[in-house]
């Protein structure tokens, strides 16, 4: 959801892989920059592909809430 000029993604799972959340982020952003088609994403979610590049840095994202 946007807000401003910001973007606010939200996430919710069980669980999340190290820097998880820091590639879908960073792909999303490639896409959105046009450095990545979205066949080019879903490709890369069928592999299961975390390519390192795609992150986004970490002083971007923020955890709001852990649920127990």
């Amino acid at each position: 959801m946007r807000d401003g000029d910001a973007v606010n993604i939200v996430t919710s799972a069980r669980s999340f892989l190290h820097s998880q959340v820091r590639s879908m982020v960073g792909s999303l952003v490639w896409v959105g920059e046009g450095r990545w088609s979205a066949d080019d994403l879903a490709g890369a979610l069928a592999r299961a592909a975390e390519p390192p590049a795609a992150r986004s840095p970490a002083g971007r994202l923020y955890l709001v809430r852990v649920d127990y």
